[in-house]
């Protein structure tokens, strides 16, 4: 037992070592704070090639052998326990031989290269001052959204599209063509299998077998509510540059008023606190604001998974949250907090994870996508949840959403809420198309044309690429062929909420969310698949059946259940909640501090609302 215990600790310790490294480097540089772009690629690599190393899944499989043929106590089963674990993670991540050592190597070599030079390259639009400006990612889409004037929408639209051509001139396709050799080299079809072997466990026939199912059951749905907004504005609402718009409601009140994003740190804290959610002691840093040079979504990085060691007791969790917020912007607020929510829902999952190992609670395979995303897209649902909008929205005076303009928000998120869910089908079919597209015939012309054929299928708007890949998920190696993570996580969110929602009452403001979530979701880590845990709380499997069904009640039948739960969860929301969040927070804006919770929650509150107040007209919109 003693050869055992030295082996796993090693791996725990080696592993947190490696981690630690990347996760560092990977926050200072999709930040903005550093060019450390071949430092990460080395750091990657090097965790890459120790999560992949066939001997050490021999030894690890050996010591189970040895360890099944000695007397049951609880050490001894501690440490078997512990060992799956690292042998998922060496069966996930294997290298395979030489040659693919060396094409990895290459890949993220050329990885790093590309994000190097796409971080360098500017994008400029027409802003709501009618203003010509270099623009961000978020600015650019922001402004689609919100901007009246459609030669300014239009500006931005041609900005993420030149992206588009400049990723496909810029190197992206012969990285593809690497991940198919790697993919081949290693037995598999295409990267896309490949990833999908690797990371989720499934096929890709599997993948689509669920995903073709929700795309024919919303797509009557989706339609309708196109033709609709057809009839009301013309065809040209068809148009890339005038869609978000229009569906947004156009120049309409918005009620944006009632998410001022001052209030959206205390009003993320005190929702997610009340729902019973602790960080078990972790230190969590937050950084905001949307900035040139910071990666163009937001995202959740640990660079110190939380873990239970065998020896040393409870590891606490060193998480970082980014989101792209802008606060000048329309509709800032709630993108804003939306994106905080998601985001420290991944915070609250890989904080909460008591196995023996940080093989357990890390971001990469076997983690999967749908299983870490369904934590992210249970919580960033909240802002648009009815009940929460009506406990918590309110403008900077403190005045409450009217019951008319909450009801104007519910039924027009409900008339193109299947057209929004449909839109995560894109990436997929879209990776799946680019993969199995021959070499010769892989031209930035035919991949684009790839991107406007999938998204008139899934969408029905013709002469459009949804911006795909202005996205960075297909472009970045540990994030390629993660898309169908969040569909199928929406999937599983659905599925949670209607659970809750039976099984408990109300789920804004109930204490007794969190501990159900982390002891079913959290807590096992990736030792239990998304199927499991959600058999483990709900009694069932995933289904995509829930989350259809939200996409295709009426704006009317929305509403009405909206006023139910409203009604319900009036009733049985307690007036206060004991506790805090457990955690260390510290808020930033790059290398700047704005605020934390060292002197109390309602101190960082009030630091970070007068920051965000004396700032906002200094911040890059």
């Amino acid at each position: 037992m003693k050869s055992a215990r030295a082996f796993f600790d090693d791996l725990n310790q080696r592993y947190l070592t490696l981690h630690r490294t990347e996760g560092e480097l990977y926050w200072s540089t999709h930040t903005g704070l550093s060019d450390e772009h071949e430092a990460l690629a080395n750091a990657s690599l090097e965790r890459k090639l120790f999560i992949g190393d066939a001997t050490r899944l021999v030894l690890s499989q050996e010591h189970i052998a040895r360890l099944q043929a000695i007397a049951v106590c609880p050490e001894r089963d501690a440490l078997i326990s512990g060992l799956y674990g690292w042998v998922k993670v060496f069966e996930s991540n294997a290298v395979g031989n030489e040659r693919a050592a060396a094409l990895l190597a290459e890949l993220l070599r050329m990885d790093a290269e590309l994000f190097a030079r796409r971080q360098a390259y500017k994008m400029h639009h027409v802003n709501a001052a009618g203003h010509s400006e270099a623009a961000t990612p978020a600015a650019l889409r922001g402004n689609l959204a919100s901007n009246a004037d459609e030669t300014a929408r239009k500006s931005s639209h041609e900005a993420l599209h030149g992206l588009e051509r400049w990723v496909l001139e810029n190197g992206f396709l012969d990285i593809v063509a690497k991940r198919n050799e790697l993919a081949r080299e290693l037995g598999y079809r295409n990267f896309f299998e490949y990833r999908l072997r690797t990371n989720s466990d499934i096929s890709p026939e599997q993948l689509f077998a669920v995903f073709d199912a929700f795309e024919t059951s919303t797509r009557g749905t989706q339609r309708a509510s196109l033709n609709r907004l057809v009839q009301t504005h013309g065809e040209a609402v068809l148009r890339p540059h005038n869609l978000t718009y229009h569906m947004r409601g156009g120049a309409g009140p918005s009620g944006t008023d009632y998410f001022p994003f001052g209030k959206a740190l205390g009003r993320w804290s005190e929702s997610v606190r009340r729902m019973g959610v602790s960080y078990r002691g972790a230190r969590i840093e937050i950084d905001l604001l949307d900035r040139p040079g910071k990666f163009p979504t937001g995202f959740c990085v640990a660079p110190v998974p939380g873990y239970n060691d065998d020896t040393n007791g409870w590891v606490p969790a060193d998480v970082r949250v980014t989101s792209t917020a802008r606060p000048r912007q329309a509709g800032a607020g709630l993108q804003g907090l939306t994106v905080l929510f998601h985001e420290a829902g991944h915070a609250a999952h890989l904080s909460n994870v008591t196995r023996n190992s940080p093989c357990f609670s890390q971001e990469f395979a076997p983690s999967s996508p749908a299983l870490l995303e369904a934590q992210a897209k249970f919580f960033d649902a909240l802002p648009s949840d009815p009940c929460w909008i009506k406990r918590y929205a309110k403008d900077v005076e403190g005045h409450p959403m009217p019951d008319d303009l909450l009801q104007a928000r519910v039924e027009s998120r409900q008339a193109f809420l299947a057209y929004a869910e449909r839109r995560d089908l894109i990436p997929s079919y879209f990776e799946w198309g680019l993969y199995t597209m021959d070499d010769a015939h892989r031209t930035p012309d035919a991949v684009l044309d790839l991107a406007r054929s999938v998204t008139e299928r899934i969408l029905g708007v013709p002469h459009h690429t949804d911006y795909i890949l202005a996205l960075p998920h297909p472009i970045y190696h540990d994030i390629a062929v993660y898309y169908h993570g969040y569909l199928l996580a929406k999937m599983a969110a659905a599925q949670t909420r209607t659970y809750l929602q039976r099984t408990l009452g109300y789920i804004v403001d109930n204490p007794a969310v969190g501990p159900l979530l982390a002891s079913h979701y959290w807590s096992p880590g990736n030792s239990m698949t998304l199927d499991q845990a959600l058999e483990s709380l709900t009694g069932e499997p995933l289904t995509g059946a829930y989350l259809a069904a939200e996409c295709n009640r009426s704006p009317e039948e929305a509403w009405t259940l909206a006023q139910e739960a409203i009604e319900q969860s009036a009733e049985a929301i307690p007036q206060s909640v004991a506790g805090d969040l457990d955690a260390s927070i510290s808020v930033i804006h790059g290398a700047e501090r704005i605020a934390t919770n060292s002197e109390s929650l309602a101190s960082m509150y009030a630091a970070f609302e007068t920051w965000i107040e004396t700032n906002s007209q200094a911040i890059q919109v």
